[in-house]
């Protein structure tokens, strides 16, 4: 009879090549945010079609965006905890499906009111798919390579914005604002399809969960087929006794009582920054000097640059850890604020703009990377999306504001606005690199 075996999955899981499996959750998870892209973007690079299709101001245009963020706040929060309960893959399924069929609804929209509906129940979908992802990457990269895979991903965002960028400068003029919804949600139910067929279950979820599932052993198996997994094999996760139960109390645990306040300042400013940047970027761009058509290619070609950027800083933050992010915000102050200089050329505005954007994504997403290594597995889910729902919450109001601004003020001081909140995400990253080489001496495996 064949002895009692036991296998750590994150001990087996940890220092392992990248195989096929790797592989495909990788281009599976891509696939997710550059559907998410597509959606996430459509708002914005339809903004001046809508403005002048609805006969709307721009107050209002900042309430779209606000109510899209409010959705994305929510969604984030209710599918971290689906994530965290039944699963990274099934909260990433019902992610796309949420963002998907609001974004076909919006095709029929016949008012600005009934459209801003829309955006917030697609947020729920945009922001549920975020910690699914990162939970998902985080506990199945090898540990060299885990905030690598979770920021390289986010290639497939940059993508699907920049997608949705052309879409919008070649097809709104001949077809109207309709055609970037169209294209989001079609996208997204045939991708949902796929997932549920291919998409893998995190090996370190089940093993903490469901120890005994036939899925855990065929997902072992996959993982490392040199094993030899017999009936009497049982897989096992160790972590401290405290992270074996889910508790919120863990995102407080220890250094975390610190950290995650810090996580969550962090997160807030940025999205001020970011997300501000990112949903007003074509009218701004049309503020200082572009035409609609250089606009929508700009933010097209920003996103591009954004790829860029977030492999760059990739690389860096697994050798450097959170420092590296301080350099990506102070670039992205400095040209958001170069935009509002008089006297800049198309050419020169589109040159700041696409380092503006490129520097403000990969800060961004350096911050995603970054803050599922500070949770154990148990609560990964709700520590993403925690952390992104305070993000979320700077979101909802920096468009707002910057909407409620940009009928005061000169672009330029709107520009400023925007731009600061990038310097407190600077000092917090300075202090959190401390605490992540605490989290990778506490958290060794998965």
């Amino acid at each position: 009879m064949e002895p009692l075996r036991e296998i750590d999955v994150g001990e087996l899981m940890q220092d392992r090549r990248i195989g096929r499996l790797h592989v495909l959750t990788f281009c599976l998870c891509m696939a997710i945010l550059f559907v998410d892209g597509l959606d996430y973007s459509s708002v914005n690079v339809a903004a001046p079609a809508l403005l002048r299709a609805f006969g709307a101001e721009r107050s209002a245009m900042g309430f779209m965006f606000s109510m899209g963020f409010t959705g994305i706040l929510i969604g984030s929060v209710i599918f971290g905890i689906v994530g965290d309960k039944y699963g990274r893959k099934t909260g990433a399924v019902l992610g796309v499906l949420a963002y998907s069929v609001p974004a076909l609804l919006s095709v029929f929209a016949t008012s600005f009111n009934e459209l801003t509906i829309y955006r917030l129940f697609t947020g729920l979908g945009i922001g549920g798919v975020i910690p699914n992802i990162v939970a998902l990457l985080s506990e199945t990269a090898p540990k060299r390579y885990r905030v690598t895979f979770v920021m390289a991903v986010f290639i497939g965002y940059s993508m699907g914005n920049a997608a949705i960028g052309q879409v919008a400068a070649w097809l709104i003029p001949e077809y109207g604002w309709q055609i970037v919804f169209l294209v989001a949600g079609i996208s997204g139910l045939g991708l949902s399809a796929v997932l549920i067929l291919f998409l893998p279950e995190s090996i370190p979820f089940l093993a903490a969960t469901k120890p005994e599932s036939p899925r855990l052993r065929a997902l072992v198996a996959r993982m490392a087929p040199e094993l030899a997994i017999g009936p009497q094999t049982r897989f096992t996760f160790r972590r401290p006794a405290k992270e074996t139960t889910f508790s919120l109390s863990l995102l407080f645990d220890g250094y975390r009582r610190v950290a995650t306040p810090i996580i969550w300042l962090a997160f807030l400013a940025e999205s001020m920054t970011y997300l501000t940047l990112s949903a007003w970027f074509v009218v701004l761009l049309e503020g200082v000097g572009l035409s609609v058509m250089q606009a929508a290619l700009a933010y097209s070609y920003a996103q591009v640059g954004a790829i860029v950027a977030i492999l760059m800083v990739a690389r860096l933050f697994d050798r450097f850890g959170p420092v590296v992010s301080v350099f990506s915000a102070c670039t992205a102050v400095a040209a958001i604020i170069a935009l509002g200089l008089p006297g800049l050329t198309p050419v020169s505005i589109t040159a700041i703009a696409i380092v503006a954007l490129a520097c403000g994504s990969a800060t961004h997403q350096s911050l995603i990377g970054m803050v599922g290594n500070f949770y154990p597995t148990i609560v990964r889910g709700n520590g993403v999306g925690y952390a992104t729902g305070m993000g979320r919450i700077g979101a909802i109001l920096g468009p707002a504001f910057a909407g409620y601004l940009l009928t005061r003020l000169p672009i330029p001081n709107v520009l400023i606005f925007i731009a600061v909140p990038d310097l407190v995400v600077a000092v917090a990253c300075l202090g959190l690199a401390r605490f992540a080489r605490e989290a990778r001496a506490r958290q060794p495996v998965a």
